[in-house]
């Protein structure tokens, strides 16, 4: 295994899911980084149907505890994400897209044109729901990218999809930008005092996990 092989494996043993935070903050720098990383993650067609909302405000967060069953670590963490469904116009998100994509890659307008009726056929027939869905997987994805950034920044995270996402949009005020709440992630430092850090990590054994298919 090599340098880097190791300490992304080391990095994802060393990462749970935090009970209690410090009151350390994350460095502007960190969050910026751990912000980047996660925008590089895989999407659907490269679409990124979604937002991360990034809160400091302790009083705002003090609203969406009751909206997280009380769970107290909603509030008390140095940054809370929350993943956000971008319910705008799929056409739209596609035409920016694709003009993104025309201006970085030396494409000729066949194989331009191509791309964005793909995209079109495969995507602009979904009603609302089927939106939400399609773009909650692809805010799942990126979350899982944030999670293992985070590891390897030796940041510590708890991603949570156990709220009320309702009371997240009225609190947030999203729906007027078309956004819905899919899931939340506060971040910051271990407390010394949380039990769950010293514990095993416990997965199922690789045999139990993995099925080969002939």
């Amino acid at each position: 295994m090599n340098e880097a092989a190791q300490n992304l494996h080391e990095a994802l043993y060393w990462r749970y899911a935090v009970r209690k935070f410090s009151n350390q903050l994350v460095s502007d720098g960190l969050i910026k980084q751990l912000l980047n990383d996660t925008r590089l993650s895989a999407s659907a067609f490269g679409l990124q149907p979604y937002k991360i909302l990034v809160i400091q405000n302790h009083q705002l967060k003090g609203r969406l505890l009751e909206a997280s069953y009380n769970q107290q670590k909603v509030l008390e963490n140095s940054h809370l994400l929350v993943f956000v469904a971008d319910m705008s116009c799929v056409e739209e998100m596609i035409n920016q897209y694709t003009k993104r994509m025309w201006l970085y890659n030396d494409w000729c307008c066949k194989k331009q044109t191509a791309m964005k009726q793909s995209m079109l056929a495969a995507l602009s027939g979904m009603n609302e729901e089927q939106q939400y869905q399609w773009a909650s997987k692809q805010a799942y994805i990126a979350l899982g990218t944030l999670l293992v950034s985070a590891a390897s920044l030796k940041i510590d995270a708890c991603p949570m999809s156990g709220i009320d996402t309702q009371r997240y949009d009225e609190i947030l005020r999203l729906c007027p930008q078309n956004l819905k709440t899919v899931a939340i992630c506060p971040i910051g430092y271990r407390h010394p005092l949380d039990s769950s850090a010293n514990a095993n990590k416990v997965r199922k054994p690789l045999e139990e996990l993995v099925v080969e298919v002939d």
